[in-house]
């Protein structure tokens, strides 16, 4: 989930806890925030999942900020509102404080309370839909789709899939060639950490591409890889090291990134060239998908330094670095 500055879009979705749960707006506005703050909420529901977050607003001289956000509950259920100061991304060094407010009670006063906790105070409205008004968000749940435009969508989305692996196999087979890198950690778009597009990508980047081609896409079938997607949830990846790049060990790079994480698993059974695998986000333990992507690659970039297959950076000539945010394309 990006983080865009100046934005006073709140990004969130209905999450459904319990099995009667009516669809609620909670309004908030937090108060007590150091002066020249950037303020990042992250809001989760009992088990951990993110029901939403804010973007960060940056030069704020008085923090004060006010968001909502849609959810189906049951009454009974507490959520928890952890404030950061962030600017690009979020760390548990950043944390100012935050409160578990339990929805039941909010309810109970009207709708309407504050809740204090250490310096930070915040100012909730909760509106459920009124006697008689229907729910949108049971509307939606209710509402069917066309099998043939759900189809048709979906083969959409497959050629939208195919086509960003074979672009991104181009761009990682120029730099192969301009400056002799045979490895590469690949960021995509499309697949939202679903194994099925990701099969779908990697095909289209291992497609061959002959040189007569109108359109260049794929040629990337002899470049050792790893495709990475993150959705709200999970991060999932899936890697191949080609038969011909002999002095690559693919569970050698699988290990390098899984470590530290050792609620990862492999997804399916591992071939000689192929391997895939996922690991849950933990928001809890400040563990989220998209940090999750940025460790794995600089520990797989670690790894394959270590075994000389690519360049580490102080000793890189050129301009293909593969530090920090330019581990991936």
């Amino acid at each position: 989930m990006s983080l865009q500055a100046d934005s006073e879009t709140f990004i969130s979705e209905a999450v459904t806890m319990g099995k009667k749960g009516q669809k609620l707006t909670v309004t908030f506005s937090v108060e007590g925030l150091p002066a020249g703050s950037n303020p990042v909420v992250g809001v989760f529901d009992r088990q951990g999942k993110i029901v939403g977050r804010t973007e960060w607003q940056s030069n704020t001289s008085s923090p004060s900020f006010k968001k909502a956000f849609s959810v189906m509950h049951a009454n009974s259920t507490p959520l928890t509102f952890s404030v950061y100061n962030a600017s690009d991304s979020v760390s548990a060094a950043d944390y100012l404080g935050g409160l578990t407010a339990d929805l039941k009670n909010l309810m109970g006063n009207g709708g309407k309370n504050d809740v204090t906790e250490g310096d930070l105070t915040f100012h909730f409205n909760v509106e459920a839909p009124q006697k008689g008004q229907k729910s949108k968000g049971k509307a939606k749940e209710e509402k069917k789709v066309d099998p043939k435009v759900a189809e048709k969508l979906r083969q959409k989305l497959l050629a939208k899939v195919d086509k960003e692996g074979g672009k991104k196999a181009q761009d990682i087979a120029g730099m192969r060639d301009m400056g002799g890198v045979s490895y590469f950690h690949v960021s995509v778009e499309t697949c939202d950490a679903d194994f099925e597009l990701l099969d779908i990508c990697m095909a289209g980047m291992n497609k061959p591409c002959p040189e007569d081609a109108d359109e260049r896409r794929g040629g990337a079938e002899d470049i050792g890889k790893v495709l990475l997607s993150y959705n709200d949830t999970r991060l999932a990846f899936i890697m191949h090291v080609p038969k011909s790049l002999t002095q690559c060990s693919i569970t050698g790079w699988y290990d390098a990134m899984a470590k530290d994480y050792p609620t990862m698993k492999k997804e399916g059974e591992p071939t000689a060239e192929y391997l895939k695998g996922y690991i849950i986000g933990e928001p809890d333990k400040n563990l989220y998908p998209i940090k999750i992507r940025d460790d794995m690659i600089n520990k797989g970039y670690q790894w394959l330094a270590s075994q000389q297959l690519v360049m580490p950076d102080e000793e890189s000539d050129d301009e293909l670095v593969f530090g920090d945010d330019d581990f991936y394309i």
